[in-house]
């Protein structure tokens, strides 16, 4: 079967779902990732707003700014671990009512670059709090994919490596990993090689090009991407996570232009997706 593309739609902000499905499918893609906002819109009307589209829900994806939110698996305070928990449940149980088969969750807080007490301490808590959502990943039937991201938004889990070390400590088969190329191609000497690397673990797969924005606007070498995928039998989605240009890498919306350079992203990107497929 060919691979799905889709794209997230928390790169539209806060511009209503209905809208930015729309646009999404209106570029051609297959499916969305939602924003991991469970008490936003009730599941039925998540259901009825994708049915009106024809895209499939292929994820979640967790918002864990921290301190803007309590969302901090690594975090010293254990009410805000529980907090942190009782989140990706939460998100578990709306991917499960609108068909999401995974929710991505950050082993750490996203902003926060160092440790407040030691690695090594973080790094538990981290996993003993991931070991607990996992259990809940399983009874729900959907899994959790940890996302490594670049050490200029996070720290705890940069690159694949270090994920791998962190699912090998979980212990679950329901938490996977996420792969995004831009992260990768700051933290990972070999983009394809990272994938190879990951194997099985991984379940899920972001595009964007080196710099954020379209596939094409930086020197991503997707054609050995797509081919790397397609070689070690990678069985999930490939959703794209572009941003405009300009300053704040955690604020996809720069100005009042925002959501027209990004519908020319996604019309790009599915363009030379489609070329590789």
């Amino acid at each position: 079967m060919r691979m799905k593309f889709g794209v997230c739609a928390w790169i539209y902000g806060d511009a209503p779902l209905e809208g930015t499905l729309e646009r999404i499918a209106s570029a051609g893609y297959d499916g969305v990732e939602l924003p991991g906002e469970p008490d936003r819109w009730t599941p039925e009307e998540t259901r009825l707003a994708l049915s009106r589209h024809n895209l499939v829900p292929l994820a979640l994806t967790a918002s864990c700014m921290f301190p803007q939110t309590p969302r901090d698996l690594a975090n010293p305070d254990p009410k805000i671990r529980e907090q942190a928990v009782q989140y990706i449940m939460d998100c578990l149980h709306f991917a499960a009512a609108v068909g999401a088969p995974l929710v991505q969750m950050l082993p750490s807080g996203e902003t926060r670059l160092r440790p407040v007490t030691s690695r090594e301490s973080e790094w538990r808590w981290s996993v003993e709090a991931m070991g607990i959502a996992a259990l809940e990943a399983e009874r729900t039937g959907v899994r959790i994919a940890i996302e490594p991201l670049n050490r200029y938004e996070a720290y705890l889990v940069t690159n694949v490596s270090d994920a791998l070390a962190y699912l090998a400590e979980v212990g679950s088969p329901w938490v996977g990993l996420t792969l995004d190329t831009f992260h990768a191609s700051i933290e990972e000497p070999d983009v394809a090689g990272a994938i190879r690397a990951a194997g099985k673990h991984l379940i899920h797969f972001h595009l964007g090009d080196t710099n954020r924005q379209a596939l094409g606007r930086g020197h991503l070498d997707l054609p050995a991407i797509m081919e790397t995928l397609r070689a070690t039998g990678y069985g999930g989605a490939a959703v794209l996570e572009v941003m405009p240009p300009g300053p704040d890498p955690f604020q996809s919306m720069k100005d009042a232009q925002s959501p027209q350079v990004l519908d020319r992203y996604l019309a790009e990107s599915l363009a030379r997706l489609r070329a590789c497929a």
